[in-house]
């Protein structure tokens, strides 16, 4: 029978190591908002739609490279996926970009960096690339299936005949099976997840550089038109982006994997290694299996693996987790094989757990043959020896997140959690 004052103890440590998690990742979590922020206004849309139209293991590694930076959980990744595909992107790119977009993200490598050091930054993105091309070369092997999705249901079509009337001008006739939503009640708007408005950003930044070097003052009699600068084109939005749209989908998971990495902070033994959980084939087919169901975005997965490995799991294992536990959930699976059908999904799962142990072996090979230590930076019950920084950020996120879940992201996330 634990006493009250061991309940307490318990109690304390887990604020302590919650605390801890919070303002040892709130400075890189908002560098990565800015971040994805800007890269939303400044990617075109239409560029990534040419590239995801090339045939071939070069078009799954372009659209697999292309995916690597963008902030799309595993839910959201679906819908502009669909998207994609209806546009002309191939089966084998589509099975890149749907690979990489939810296993990492700019906000995720720079608070991977932050806090497990540069080489699990260098690491997470470098397997998920070599994920999604190891099943860009399984799909152009065994999938060949060049049915595509329709663009009102979402379902999946024998051929792009089904939608001759379609194209006519008639009202389609559909004999598949319809997706009008995602399988768990995902109420995103993905609209425009993938880029902003680059386009407009760029001619408004150009006109606003022709007149800054353009002519002279105007006088009184020509008033000049007003032309906005990149307040208002470019840094405006792009923080309005990081800190609503953004922040909505990643806020809810966020403060779950925070607060469960402060859990398990407090709960795990510091001696997982000598418990037969630390390094080997072992740990890793547990990451696996814990992995692939769980729904949690590649931000929120950063601290959980972070915690994992400070107690003494391999940073091969904690990668492992890292790419099968973002990039995979049930919903998402499900959804996959209503719309791209049965072979693209096992070929799917099979690629990420097949990659995800061989990268995850691969790196522990390689930190014991090169001798590289990998710098777990989250001492997250040392509270007091925070900085003014970590503080401040802090003070920033929870403001923020507080906005944010109060405006509708908590209800959101908790029928997501459903």
């Amino acid at each position: 029978i634990v006493s009250i004052d061991g309940m307490l103890e318990l109690l304390q440590r887990i604020a302590l190591e919650t605390l801890g998690a919070f303002l040892t990742a709130a400075p890189y979590i908002l560098l990565g908002l800015v971040v994805a922020g800007f890269m939303h206004r400044l990617l075109p849309q239409r560029l990534i739609e040419r590239w995801m139209g090339r045939r071939g293991l070069s078009g799954a590694a372009l659209a697999s490279a292309i995916g690597v930076p963008l902030p799309v959980c595993s839910c959201g990744v679906v819908p502009i996926a669909v998207e994609l595909r209806n546009k002309g992107a191939s089966r084998p790119s589509t099975l890149g970009f749907l690979i990489t977009t939810p296993e990492s993200s700019l906000d995720s490598i720079v608070l991977s960096w932050g806090l497990m050091g540069p080489i699990m930054a260098v690491a997470r993105p470098v397997a998920a690339f070599l994920t999604a091309i190891w099943a860009g070369i399984l799909s152009i092997a065994f999938d060949r299936d060049e049915s595509r999705v329709c663009s009102t249901c979402g379902g999946q079509v024998a051929s792009d005949a089904e939608h001759g009337t379609e194209q006519a001008g008639h009202e389609p006739h559909h004999d598949h099976e319809h997706l009008h939503r995602h399988g768990h009640d995902h109420e995103h708007d993905h609209r425009h997840a993938l880029t902003g408005d680059a386009e407009q950003t760029y001619a408004a930044l150009g006109a606003w550089w022709a007149r800054l070097r353009g002519k002279e003052p105007p006088t009184d009699d020509e008033p000049r038109e007003r032309v906005p600068g990149p307040w208002t084109t470019l840094i405006r939005p792009a923080f309005r982006y990081a800190f609503t749209d953004l922040l909505d989908n990643l806020v809810f998971w966020l403060m779950f994997g925070l607060g469960a990495a402060g859990v398990l902070g407090a709960l795990l033994p510091a001696d997982l290694a000598q418990r037969g959980l630390g390094s080997g084939l072992l740990p890793m087919l547990v990451m696996v299996v814990a992995g692939v169901p769980l729904y949690m975005c590649a931000s929120a997965s950063t601290p959980v693996a972070a915690t994992l490995i400070a107690k003494g799991l391999s940073p091969g294992a904690g990668l492992v987790f890292l790419l099968t536990g973002p990039a995979t959930n049930i919903s998402t699976i499900l959804v996959f094989r209503r719309v791209f059908g049965q072979r693209f999904v096992v070929i799917y799962l099979t690629a990420i757990a097949s990659a995800a142990v061989a990268c995850g072996l691969a790196l522990d090979w390689l930190l014991l043959t090169m001798d590289w230590k990998i710098d777990v930076l989250a001492t997250f019950s040392e509270v007091g020896t925070k900085s003014w920084i970590e503080w401040l950020s802090f003070a920033v996120l929870m403001t923020t997140s507080t906005w944010r879940l109060s405006g509708g992201a908590a209800v959101k996330g908790f029928r997501e959690l459903k």
